[in-house]
């Protein structure tokens, strides 16, 4: 054996010093003695002496890439980052060596480069495709710049190549989850699972994922499971899915499901739409301890009838109030000018703000005192500002307020009426409403349910958009014809061409530009078979939900038997283009479970037809309020058989259809929900019968304002 090899012998038996002492007394001097002369140096922690050793070595052989990789390891250590990555660029223009670069790509990430990290460790795998520190460092570094897919691709190749290895089948497992892959994500986490049954952040995403799936019972094993092998980490997920108004001493996996689902349904991804709806029932019935806040948008997409969505409503609104001491209001005489506050989370580029800031102007200030009250943070539109300067002092940005500071706030200003637009929706703050800071509390518009609340004393609604008795826990406000208001900004804007849209100007266009959650497939399944029996028509959709939902929908076309090229998207478009081409269309259908509302008011203002079929919500009957309003009842159908046949007739009859369109164009200018100074002067009666009743130490009572004096 050469004295060299009797050296690395040394060196690996843990003979450091033995093996330096050979070294130093061997007379030849070679690029390979000073590169082991500088291994033992460093395991001997004689770092300035391994310095110089890996320098010496390098001095003698430039090309020498193991040196090269210890030496510059030494230098970041030591803090000369910026001569470690010259001295690996150096040395591998000499010489290409997968550790070398590697050592490079690391660096360069941990700087913050990842761009050319990302080059560095391609070139490796580009060279060594199995290099597994390469495609595992890449996989994690595209995960962290959310380049999910291919972050994806290498963690498979990586299960598929090193089935030894671990953290793989975890990392995999997780992105899997987000996908909304679940079953693909069980099988990798329990996987991880077998090998390392402690492993508790492989066990919470199992629970997570089988919850995502709606495997309930498996869930709640996992997650008992998960309590005795990491308690610390259980009760971190305990607290940050009860939120701040839950209080359960558990993990409802339900609750994980239903608000899971809502994204899903945001691409129109039904693959569990039934499940949806027994979960949701299920949940209803024992609602458990769990934050139900984020259900409160996602009640009006799913299959409820509006006893069950107030039976949800009501647990919100004890959610809420436990954590709040409202104010006391002692019965005074209504005021000749009333103080009307307006609240909601935004009055800015939102629909919110678009659709009621004409109301808030059109308001008579001989009567009323109109007060804006902003709950989010200001978005920068020249709509918030213009708001902002026309109400003056008058508009309160109460955003960065606590809620009990906000309601004190509002409390400050004497407001004879509070109306909230949004109860639970859209980052709404019901904590505030709920420490009763206004005598007359009112919902109206952007909830569309009833809030089950006891601070909220009115609901405005009207005749034919209340679902029936007992729908909601508020005294109703009926207002005449229509309850709904849309403020219109002049007449509508020129049609662009169908061309310029993307749609063919020789065939039937049925539309249904809602947002992609308001799509489900019992609607979609109609919409199919309307257009097997119009061959000359196409369905124009709104791709809210970008490129999954357009798949999703076109895989579902086929599978009914329609080519899916008679689907055509629509991508969102700012406010006055949007309306501007509604009016393209030949025939607007109207969704099922939650109608179009902005949309629907848009359609008919542009002057495109809306079919609509009421259902057994709030939300499912907007649609028949806004189209009945416009004199247009022959539209508002009963079973989702008329639904069809409806379609059907007017494609097959276009003298019917333009007979819609001409009888429309001129409705739409008197309708109630457009005609806003009218809404606003019947609104003003609403709240001053509410605030004389409060006056009288009288308790909310159901009215209808067309039998009101005046």
């Amino acid at each position: 054996m050469s004295a060299l090899s009797q050296a690395v012998s040394l060196l690996q038996a843990g003979e450091a010093a033995a093996a330096r002492r050979l070294l130093q007394s061997l007379p030849e001097d070679s690029a390979t003695r000073s590169f082991l002369l500088g291994a033992c140096c460093h395991a001997l922690a004689d770092i300035p002496a391994a310095v110089a050793a890996f320098g010496a070595a390098l001095q003698r052989d430039p090309a020498h890439a193991q040196a090269a990789c210890a030496l510059g390891s030494l230098q970041a250590g030591l803090g000369r980052r910026a001569d470690a990555m010259a001295l690996f660029r150096q040395t591998l223009r000499r010489v290409e060596d997968d550790q070398l670069r590697f050592n490079l790509g690391v660096m360069l990430e941990d700087g913050g480069q990842a761009d050319a990290a990302l080059a560095e460790y391609g070139a490796i795998l580009a060279r060594t495709p199995g290099h597994y520190a390469a495609r595992h460092n890449r996989a994690g570094l595209l995960a962290r710049r959310q380049r999910l897919a291919e972050a994806a691709a290498d963690y498979r190749l990586l299960v598929a190549g090193h089935p030894q290895q671990t953290l793989p089948f975890h990392n995999l497992g997780e992105l899997e989850l987000t996908f909304g892959h679940y079953e693909a994500a069980i099988g990798l986490l329990g996987t991880v699972l077998e090998r390392e049954a402690g492993n508790g952040k492989a066990l919470l995403s199992l629970a997570v994922a089988y919850a995502a799936n709606g495997d309930i019972v498996e869930s709640r094993a996992a997650f008992q499971r998960l309590q005795g092998v990491d308690a610390t980490l259980w009760d971190e997920a305990r607290q940050r899915f009860n939120g701040t108004r839950g209080n359960d001493d558990g993990i409802d996996p339900r609750l994980l499901f239903l608000i899971r689902q809502e994204a899903h349904l945001q691409v129109c991804n039904w693959r569990q739409w039934e499940r949806y709806g027994d979960i949701f029932r299920d949940f209803l019935r024992d609602p458990g301890a769990g934050d139900a806040l984020p259900l409160g948008y996602s009640m009006m997409l799913a299959p409820l009838a509006a006893e069950e969505q107030l039976r949800l409503a009501r647990h919100i609104a004890t959610q809420v109030a436990r954590h709040c001491q409202p104010f006391t209001h002692s019965p005074t005489p209504a005021p000749a000018r009333l103080r009307i506050g307006y609240s909601a989370p935004r009055l800015g580029l939102h629909v919110t703000g678009l659709i009621f800031r004409e109301l808030f102007r059109a308001h008579d200030p001989a009567t009323t005192d109109v007060h804006l009250l902003s709950l989010a943070a200001d978005d920068g539109s020249p709509e918030l500002a213009g708001l902002r300067k026309a109400f003056g002092p008058r508009f309160h940005d109460l955003a960065a307020l606590e809620d009990a500071a906000a309601a004190a706030h509002i409390h400050a200003l004497e407001l004879d009426v509070l109306v909230d637009l949004a109860v639970y929706n859209d980052n709404a703050r019901p904590g505030i409403l709920a420490r009763r800071p206004a005598p007359v509390q009112v919902g109206w518009q952007g909830g569309a349910y009833s809030s089950g609340a006891p601070w909220m004393d009115y609901v405005i609604a009207d005749a034919r958009v209340r679902p029936g008795e007992g729908w909601c826990s508020e005294a109703e406000a009926l207002l005449p014809d229509c309850y709904f208001v849309y403020g219109r900004q002049g007449p509508p804007p020129p049609l662009p061409s169908r061309e310029s849209l993307g749609l063919p100007a020789d065939k039937f266009v049925f539309a249904c530009l809602n947002t992609a959650a308001k799509l489900e497939p019992g609607i979609f399944a109609s919409w199919m078979r309307i257009l097997a029996q119009c061959p000359d028509s196409v369905l124009w959709l709104l791709a809210s939900g970008g490129a999954p939902q357009v798949l999703n929908l076109k895989r579902e076309a086929e599978w009914q038997g329609i080519d899916p090229r008679r689907l055509l998207f629509a991508n969102r478009a700012q406010a006055l283009a949007h309306m501007a081409r509604l009016g393209a269309a030949d025939l607007f259908l109207d969704t099922f479970c939650f109608n179009g509302h902005t949309t629907v008011a848009e359609s008919l203002w542009a002057g495109t037809p809306v079919l609509t079929r009421p259902g057994r919500s709030f939300a499912s009957r907007v649609g028949a309020s806004l189209v009945a309003s416009t004199g247009l009842p022959g539209l508002v159908v009963d079973s989702e058989e008329a639904y069809e046949a409806k379609a059907v007739a007017l494609y097959r009859q276009p003298e019917e259809l333009q007979r819609l369109r001409t009888h429309l164009a001129g409705s739409r200018l008197s309708a109630p929900a457009f005609a806003t100074g009218a809404q606003a002067a019947q609104l003003e009666k609403a709240y001053r019968h509410m605030r004389e009743r409060f006056a009288q130490g009288l308790p909310p009572a159901s009215f209808a304002v067309a039998d009101l004096a005046g």
